[in-house]
């Protein structure tokens, strides 16, 4: 089994120290994520981090991202260094389809020969025991259903043919 999520990564550096002291300004961070996922994902954002985050290189932290329509997403912060700059990501909560496809088609090819094609459904949730039906299809043209299940939350599955 595969591991196959994406992972949306967006990096931000910003000196968010307070004035005199060794925390980082909750508030200064909390508008950069929000503003960045406005950008990247649009809509409106709230973003909630811990009331207090001392400066520490490599230390990680989780903040909770809301849009306007309820949907919440975690944010993963990482202080880059011992100056208050932060990476930050948002996991992906989708499979990587493409590689997904790609995978269980080559497999499919090692276990019956020939080349053959995979195709999925787009938008996949990273949810475990969900299960997928996608289409496998030969280069000379026979097809087989697969049915994939998702064996875990991380992105690894398991496949079979209907």
């Amino acid at each position: 089994m595969k591991r196959l999520i994406a992972s949306t990564v967006v990096l931000s550096a910003g000196l968010f120290l307070s004035a005199c002291s060794s925390s980082i300004n909750v508030g200064d961070l909390e508008q950069q994520v929000q503003q960045g996922l406005a950008d990247q994902l649009g809509g409106d954002w709230t973003v909630s981090c811990p009331d207090s985050m001392e400066v520490q290189a490599g230390l990680t932290t989780n903040c909770m991202a809301t849009d306007a329509g309820g949907k919440t997403v975690d944010v993963n912060i990482t202080q880059t260094d011992n100056q208050g700059n932060v990476a930050w990501e948002v996991p992906s909560t989708n499979i990587d389809v493409a590689k997904l496809q790609d995978t269980v088609g080559s497999q499919i090819s090692e276990q019956v020969g020939g080349d053959w094609t995979v195709t999925c459904p787009q938008d996949i949730p990273l949810q475990k025991g969900l299960t997928t039906n996608c289409e496998a299809t030969s280069a000379d043209g026979q097809s087989v259903m697969v049915n994939i299940t998702q064996t875990d939350d991380q992105g690894n599955v398991s496949w079979e043919t209907a």
